[in-house]
């Protein structure tokens, strides 16, 4: 397959990158800075040009706070680009592939949500996800949306990264203990994604690791893992106020992977052990 993906140079975008040049597929690979999914006319010239089977969309406003600061530029990105990059993907009969998140979801709910429950996002990066979502698939039918949470890889910057440079510092670390979520390796959803492909589905999918757990369960598991000793304190939401709310409940069930028997995403502390194991000992040396 020739397969494009943009926002090669994020987080997501570079493990795509770095996982296909490792298959057979015929990888074309652009950066915010070589396509710009607000520029519409050029991304139909450069997928005319390239006439691809797949295109990977990757690139996102991902500053979850900074979202409410900046409403426009997270519309413009994860809406509009997404419907700029689903529209020229159809104009070349190409699937196209949206990454959207958890925060589409309120936190009300006390089970794992399911791709048919109801969105209802609270924050401006919620909401512009939301609509990337929308635009996707009113623009292409031939389209593939995986919702994912909380992502870490060895790319970019993440929770992981974070709780290690905070231990290496010396100080305590004060981490959220009142939300719950799935952290989720990037790796992983790569794979999952690349099983999709290739089983030709569309729609929409939830594609977490498996379980939940806390930002403080996850900060104490990331350093245990490591084998940092660092004093974590365990705090509530409202002793760390953000501009931007966050889901108290966040937690994604694959419930149609699981149905079609396509999930082979791992329980979240073993993709972790998988993560650290790759990757400990540049991330202490960092």
């Amino acid at each position: 397959m020739k397969i494009v993906v943009l926002g090669s140079n994020g987080q997501l975008g570079r493990e795509f990158v770095n996982y296909l040049q490792t298959t057979e597929n015929k990888i074309f690979a652009f950066s915010h800075s070589t396509l710009d999914v607000e520029d519409l006319e050029k991304i139909i010239k450069t997928f005319r040009s390239i006439n691809p089977d797949v295109v990977i969309n990757c690139a996102a406003y991902t500053k979850v706070d900074k979202a409410e600061e900046e409403k426009d530029l997270a519309y413009r990105v994860n809406a509009i680009g997404a419907k700029n990059v689903s529209f020229a993907s159809f104009k070349v009969n190409a699937k196209v592939v949206y990454f959207s998140t958890d925060y589409v979801f309120n936190g009300k709910k006390n089970s794992p949500y399911i791709e048919i429950d109801p969105p209802e996002p609270i924050s401006i990066y919620g909401e512009s996800k939301f609509w990337g979502e929308q635009y996707t698939r009113e623009f292409n039918s031939n389209h593939l949306i995986l919702r994912v949470s909380w992502l870490y890889g060895g790319y970019g910057n993440n929770f992981v990264k974070t709780v290690i440079r905070l231990a290496k510092s010396g100080k305590p670390l004060r981490i959220v203990n009142d939300q719950y979520g799935t952290p989720t390796y990037t790796l992983d959803v790569v794979k999952q994604t690349i099983k999709l492909l290739e089983n030709a589905r569309i729609g929409i999918y939830h594609s977490s690791n498996i379980g939940e757990t806390t930002w403080f369960e996850f900060a104490n598991k990331v350093l245990e893992d490591l084998g940092l000793e660092s004093e974590v304190i365990p705090i509530e939401s409202k002793e760390y106020p953000t501009l931007a709310k966050r889901p108290k409940y966040s937690v994604l069930k694959n419930y149609f992977l699981e149905l079609e028997k396509l999930d082979i995403m791992r329980q979240w502390k073993v993709a972790l052990g998988d993560f650290i194991n790759n990757y400990g000992e540049w991330l202490l040396n960092e």
